[in-house]
């Protein structure tokens, strides 16, 4: 049923376009003898590219993505079949050619804007790697390429075309570099019109291939992650380090109370009323007010993407360099006074989140521990030994991320037992023990109001229980803490609170000295691969253990950014962490493509997914039609002649080169022209070309 819904929507839009736009007969001043000269180009295009775009925004709203992208893909072929039609079969006059070229230079720029929202990837846009191609943007690159030789051969001066052309050297067809239509209207993408040697994206240069693909990513009707994840890490993380340092130096400098679990949009009640709601807080998410908030929400997001799939190398060069750049007291937060700070940095937040749930189980051990008797001293040893028992489930990831910072770290900051491993794992366990005594108190809130205050508490309850305190004769050596806590008579939260503030001063008067050390030890301990599997024999494979040695910018490959993508997806942190980083794409692209060297210049700064009917109307993205006419668009026709030779054939050739005026009205220039005597003794046969 929706297949036929979709046919039966395509066929719809076809018919509006084919009987009233592209087939209006007022619309058409190209088809009459007039000797008008004409200052604008054929309106029938430019209702076309206003309808394309209206549809487009009206299927990414209405229609599931897939069946949106293949109407809008079947749209764009048909349509563009009448116009090549159309142009490539009309004999013109003198006045009108003009008119013809600039309605193809108008075509093509508008096929350049639309064509990204059916593409998969930069390789299709750019019409590389031909073979994986769907069969509709196959067909739009040859269409185009078929309205670029018609530009190119009728209107190029004829010298420019006999000097091609008197050689009579067979033409080379390149087949796997990229198209030339799309090259010469997109100058600020291509350095070079023609590049032979470019076979496939890894060929080109960094902003060629970024653009490419982030031009893509942002015209899909929904975001696809693996190619958000290609994105920030081809070309040795190139974009992700930009947007890092930028985000960091610009974010806001109070830091707000950002989860150590990775729930960028989570804040107080996040499960609405909607059908298979995520609880992630994204459903009621307004807005930020303040770009900075915007700033350190998407900070964090990089932060944990870099950390969770990036090498060492790639966190050193991203994250590190970002920090230290970036004119703040950036470490501070590492110091180990700063266990008990919530309000941390987005990008400490972000590392933490990788973490996971493995310190989950903590804080009703180190609760229970107290009830049962132990002292404080006991409990936060017992802490250390769990952390210690956990470290084989902590993410290799988190490891080398902490080992990374600890490197980059100023001498003057000393976190917990002079590690930022074991600092952040404390900070964890703090943060865990926090959250369950929140769950706690409401438990106890709920079972006494269940059960009434009478029953549940009395008066002599109700009075604040005094600190016992231990007091330790100076010099005497004891193993017990200089303060105890009663456990007996309080409730589960209040001890955890408790167990809390004690964690922030586990590293105090020596006290843990010796666990702590054990633990860092065996954090660093590196893990020996076994001989006895014979991964001697596979050093491909044997390397994948070694974690933070394999760079993520590996995903500029399809397979590997599919593989990486899977591991950030299948954590909470992950999925809201690509969210963010989509979100701040798309919001931030026109300063992304300043940055890049791919912005085209323009005098209003308006975002091109916010641009008004009449600008949309007028301009095609962010150029005015008709460029021709106003001789604004550059044109190398030497070059142009060259590069279409290449790409043409013989046959090809002759189809444009017979619809010239000057090659039908040869007898009517007598015998003074001999370039074009040459010219049409050598495409004398099979004048009459069709598609």
């Amino acid at each position: 049923m929706a297949e036929a819904v979709g046919e039966r929507v395509l066929d719809l839009h076809n018919r509006v376009l084919s009987l009233y736009i592209l087939q209006d007969s007022g619309g058409r001043p190209i088809d009459g003898a007039t000797r008008t000269v004409h200052e604008t180009g054929t309106p029938s295009v430019q209702g076309w590219w206003l309808y394309m775009n209206g549809s487009r925004r009206d299927l990414w709203d209405t229609v599931p993505p897939r069946m949106a992208q293949r109407i809008f893909a079947g749209m764009l072929n048909e349509t563009l079949t009448i116009l090549t039609v159309r142009y490539c079969q009309t004999n013109t006059t003198e006045i009108t050619t003009r008119l013809l070229l600039n309605d193809i230079l108008n075509i093509l720029l508008c096929v350049a804007q639309l064509l990204p929202s059916i593409c998969a990837n930069g390789s299709d846009l750019a019409g590389l790697d031909v073979k994986h191609q769907t069969r509709d943007v196959r067909d739009v690159h040859a269409k185009c390429n078929e309205l670029f030789k018609c530009f190119v051969y009728r209107g190029a001066d004829l010298h420019f075309i006999h000097q091609e052309f008197k050689d009579r050297d067979p033409p080379s067809i390149p087949r796997e570099c990229p198209f030339p239509w799309f090259t010469f209207v997109s100058p600020k993408l291509f350095d070079q019109l023609d590049d032979p040697s470019v076979r496939s994206t890894h060929d080109l240069n960094n902003k060629t291939a970024l653009g490419l693909e982030l031009i893509v990513l942002l015209a899909q009707p929904q975001p696809n992650w693996a190619l958000i994840v290609k994105v920030l890490m081809m070309r040795d993380c190139h974009l992700a380090r930009m947007l890092t340092i930028r985000a960091i130096r610009s974010m806001c400098t109070d830091n707000l109370q950002w989860s150590a679990c990775g729930r960028w949009y989570a804040s107080g009640v996040t499960k609405c009323r909607g059908f298979l709601c995520t609880a992630d807080g994204f459903c009621r998410f307004a807005g930020d007010v303040n770009p900075g908030v915007e700033l350190a929400r998407a900070a964090g997001a990089l932060t944990y993407i870099l950390a969770t799939i990036g090498s060492k190398t790639e966190l050193k060069t991203t994250l590190c360099y970002a920090l230290e750049i970036s004119g703040r007291d950036w470490a501070a937060c590492l110091d180990k006074r700063q266990v008990w700070c919530d309000r941390r940095p987005p990008w400490l937040a972000g590392i933490l989140a990788i973490v996971g749930s493995v310190l989950q189980f903590i804080p009703p051990i180190l609760v229970n521990a107290v009830q049962s008797g132990a002292s404080m001293y006991q409990t936060m040893a017992l802490c250390l030994s769990c952390i210690s028992r956990s470290l084989d489930c902590v993410p290799r990831s988190f490891v080398n991320a902490c080992s990374i910072i600890e490197g980059t770290l100023p001498s003057h900051i000393n976190p917990v037992g002079g590690s930022v491993l074991l600092q952040m794992l404390v900070t964890v366990t703090y943060e865990e023990i926090l959250k369950w005594a929140k769950e706690e108190a409401e438990k106890e809130k709920e079972a006494s109001t269940a059960n009434g205050e009478a029953h549940t508490m009395s008066a002599k309850s109700n009075r604040p229980r005094a600190k016992h305190v231990r007091i330790v004769a100076l010099g005497q050596t004891t193993t017990s803490t200089s303060q105890s806590f009663d456990g007996s008579h309080s409730s589960a939260s209040s001890i955890a609170l408790a167990v809390a503030e004690a964690l922030c001063s586990i590293d105090e008067d020596d006290k843990h000295t010796r666990d702590i050390q054990l633990l860092i030890e065996r954090a660093k301990r590196k893990v020996v691969l076994s001989e006895q599997f014979g991964l001697e024999d596979f050093p491909e494979f044997a390397e994948l253990f070694e974690e933070g040695d394999v760079p993520g910018s590996n995903a500029e490959r399809a397979s590997d950014a599919a593989a990486l993508t899977s591991q950030i997806l299948m954590t909470s942190a992950g999925r809201d962490s690509l969210r963010v980083i989509y979100e701040h794409l798309a919001l931030h692209s026109e300063w992304i493509y300043k940055e890049l060297g791919i912005q085209e210049s323009c005098d209003i700064d308006i975002p091109l997914n916010k641009t008004p009917l009449l600008y949309t109307m007028f301009h095609i993205g962010k150029q005015p039609f008709d460029q021709y006419l106003r001789g604004e668009w550059p044109v190398p026709w030497s070059k142009l002649v060259a590069v279409a030779k290449a790409w043409s054939g013989l046959e090809g050739v002759r189809v444009h080169i017979n619809r010239r005026t000057d090659v039908r009205n040869m007898k009517a220039q007598g015998k003074s022209s001999k370039q074009l005597m040459q010219l049409c003794a050598m495409f004398k046969s099979n004048s009459e070309g069709v598609l």
